[in-house]
């Protein structure tokens, strides 16, 4: 299934490969997934380890066009400038925009981290931010989980929709 074919009133939770491939403009079935939730026509929701993960790629891409970092291991060589981090921005006014268009944010339970997350890395080999999204999609009885990751492609307890036009 593929994000167009998500019933109104869904409630999903979107992955974060989902999110940059919407603001980035490579995938429209994302970008439209997105203008859905901020109508509410669906629910969408981010996992803690989703919007920890975003932030941190976003700042990242920004330090890049900003020509603050440049090769390999970009996040170990901005963290030794904090100087450079103190002067961006654009990543946060991203960050916060989503919030503005209704994506709605769910903290990580100690249930979620310690006991469903390692269940489901043993069950499908997912890594670990993965697995705590699925067991937070799962805690909270989600419809769907929209991801571009093929790591879910097995996954039994809930509905997986994939762009397919990435």
């Amino acid at each position: 299934m593929n994000p167009d074919d998500i019933q109104s009133g869904s409630l999903c939770i979107i992955d974060t490969n989902v999110l940059l491939y919407a603001e980035q403009g490579l995938s429209q079935q994302s970008q439209r997934l997105i203008r859905r939730c901020s109508t509410g026509d669906l629910i969408g929701l981010l996992p803690q380890t989703v919007w920890q993960e975003l932030a941190h790629k976003l700042m990242l891409a920004e330090a890049a066009m900003a020509g603050k970092i440049i090769g390999a291991n970009p996040a170990k060589k901005l963290a030794r400038q904090p100087e450079a981090v103190k002067q961006l921005g654009l990543y946060k006014e991203k960050i916060l925009a989503l919030l503005e268009l209704g994506l709605r944010f769910e903290p990580c339970t100690r249930e979620d981290l310690f006991n469903a997350a390692f269940r489901f890395q043993e069950k499908y080999g997912l890594l670990t931010n993965d697995s705590v999204v699925l067991a937070t999609a799962v805690r909270l009885k989600a419809d769907v989980l929209v991801t571009a990751d093929t790591g879910f492609r097995n996954v039994k307890e809930l509905r997986v929709a994939v762009p397919s036009d990435i």
